[in-house]
């Protein structure tokens, strides 16, 4: 069936909804990032603060968007304090700003600023060598420098890695319909390029959420190797709240296990968070209605008791 849509965007054909991103162009939103990963009982938890920038499309068309770090990354609600820690999060600031193409569907694509990133490791690497001795730290800038010269390597080292990038830049932006075969997710808890990722049901909800919003849930799991039985097994599942007009994500939710010779459990939280300390309490419900009255439509109002904010619904507190 086809989609309907209206002057608004808001009304569906039961059966068949589609998204499709319209973040303007030049327009930020900052998100805070928590990362837990359990393994036999032993937990760390990552934190980090990133700003998120639609930009001009490339020359070829392909949609870009600029991710920045605009915070240090906590491990344990600490900075890294070994060695090894502190080298990799100094040597990991060279690829920020990072600008990234998306598919159509939203996404991840490639990196559309390796040129950038290669410039900017000189000065990198010169802090490095100034805070760091030996000769560990000299074959670690090496390898990093090897790793660095290929656009292919930084690709691939992100898709391996970069837990933000392979959750929030998923290509959600399809049509969704009765009949949904499934699609398989990579994360990057699968360390093999052989393995097809998470087999996973998207179900976009026909209805906006009770602040307005629109909500999206993937359901997924790794499925069992035919030809070897010892292959890793797992679950995923995925829980996005979208914003109903511009389409961009508000928030994600994401939970994956992971088994081989041992389970690993992994939580991935990405949310918007309020700009230059202003309060984000938002009821895209009201939005709504108020467009609706402004438009001359009935505007019927129902005596009741006062609306949660939003943050309070969102994170059900």
């Amino acid at each position: 069936m086809e989609v309907m849509e209206t002057v608004n965007n808001k009304i569906y054909v039961e059966g068949s909804n589609t998204l499709r991103l319209k973040w303007p162009v030049g327009k930020s939103i900052n998100y805070g990032v928590r990362i837990v990963f359990d393994e036999e009982g032993t937990q760390n938890e990552v934190k980090y603060e990133t700003r998120v920038t639609r930009l001009k499309p490339s020359a070829t068309g392909e949609a870009l968007f600029q991710i920045e770090r605009i915070s240090d990354v906590f491990v344990n609600e600490i900075l890294p304090d070994l060695i090894a820690d502190k080298l990799a999060h100094a040597a990991g600031k060279v690829f920020y700003p990072l600008i990234i193409s998306v598919d159509k569907n939203g996404g991840f694509d490639g990196i559309a600023n390796h040129q950038q990133i290669l410039k900017r490791w000189e000065g990198v690497k010169a802090k490095i060598m100034d805070n760091f001795e030996g000769r560990v730290i000299e074959d670690y800038v090496a390898r990093m420098e090897k790793q660095l010269a290929l656009r292919e390597n930084v690709q691939m080292a992100l898709l391996q890695n970069d837990w933000f990038l392979q959750t929030l830049f998923k290509p959600i932006y399809k049509t969704y319909g009765l009949v949904n075969g499934g699609i398989s997710y990579k994360f990057p808890v699968l360390k093999s390029l052989m393995s097809d990722g998470y087999f996973t049901r998207e179900n976009l909800q026909q209805q906006e959420n009770d602040f307005g919003a629109l909500q999206l849930i993937h359901e997924g799991y790794l499925p069992p190797g035919a030809e070897d039985p010892t292959a890793p097994t797992g679950s995923y599942e995925g829980f996005y709240i979208l914003h109903p007009q511009n389409k961009h994500i508000i928030s994600v939710v994401s939970d994956l296990t992971y088994r081989e010779q041992t389970t690993i459990n992994i939580k991935v939280k990405i949310f918007m968070t309020p700009e230059n300390g202003q309060p984000f309490d938002h009821d895209f419900a009201q939005d709504k209605t108020e467009a609706a009255y402004a438009d001359g439509e009935g505007l019927v109002v129902i005596d009741g008791a006062p609306r949660k904010s939003f943050w309070y619904r969102l994170l059900n507190i």
